[in-house]
């Protein structure tokens, strides 16, 4: 249960919308569920694009809220030029995930990086390659990270790995609230969504600009920003950001076409 960002491409104000983001911390959405605290204050964690956007690097995890933290702004700061993918996520612990500094996302591994909102049940049972290690303290997310970077690693043309998340996905038997993800290689980004339940948080929207998209789990009020200008994303599907100029294809897990949008 979290929130997410994703960035492609050159964004005025980069930074701005990070920072607005972050405070999602506090007053983003949470699953409509007896229970269950306001908040994503149970980690931070930013990963961008490396030199030549060959690689995706992890810069910073920490425990606590992002919008309160003087090392999430410092991150920011550091970074001089803006890269091609910027990733972050806000972490709300799933009922029995520990909360620890490695159960932060991103998570890493093989020049990829993974965020992911949702609960998935029994995800251990989830096949992998023995080479990837675990880092995390039993998270679902990273079990579920190893799965699909284990069928990417199987078939790694560029040109299928929509294809291959979405024949991994659809051949899950097992029971998750929903698998809402972002993954990159540092060339590509990747946006899955797929939920179970609480059609309303289970959100991810796009938001188009000249030379960039922005990805969120829900949309940011921020002066600059249209708020009617954010889309949401449909159920069961997977998006692929490549290119400069930027190019999204969209492909349907079930029914398996590509669509150029």
């Amino acid at each position: 249960m979290c929130r997410m960002l994703g960035i492609y491409g050159k964004v005025d104000d980069w930074k701005r919308i990070a920072l607005a983001f972050s405070r999602q911390a506090e007053i983003g959405k949470v699953p409509p569920k007896k229970g269950i605290l306001p908040g994503h204050k149970d980690g931070w964690g930013i990963a961008v694009s490396g030199s030549k956007n060959k690689t995706i690097v992890l810069l910073e995890r920490q425990p606590g809220s992002a919008s309160d933290s003087p090392l999430f702004k410092k991150t920011l700061d550091a970074i001089k030029k803006q890269p091609t993918i910027f990733m972050c996520h806000l972490r709300k612990a799933s009922p029995g995930i520990p909360v620890t500094p490695n159960n932060i996302h991103p998570f890493s591994a093989e020049g990829w990086a993974f965020i992911h909102n949702g609960t998935i049940y029994q995800s251990e049972s989830l096949l992998r390659d023995p080479s990837l290690q675990l880092t995390s303290d039993g998270s679902d997310s990273e079990h579920f990270f190893h799965y699909l970077l284990s069928r990417l690693k199987e078939r790694p043309t560029r040109r299928e790995s929509a294809q291959v998340l979405a024949e991994a996905i659809s051949a899950m038997e097992i029971d998750y609230t929903a698998l809402n993800s972002i993954l990159s290689n540092g060339r590509d980004l990747f946006i899955i969504r797929r939920y179970k339940i609480h059609p309303d948080y289970y959100t991810l929207y796009t938001y188009r600009l000249p030379n960039g998209i922005l990805i969120s789990s829900e949309p940011m009020k921020l002066n600059g920003l249209d708020q009617h200008r954010w889309n949401m994303i449909e159920n069961n599907s997977i998006l692929q950001i490549y290119r400069d100029p930027i190019r999204t294809e969209k492909y349907r897990i079930d029914s398996k076409l590509f669509q150029n949008l």
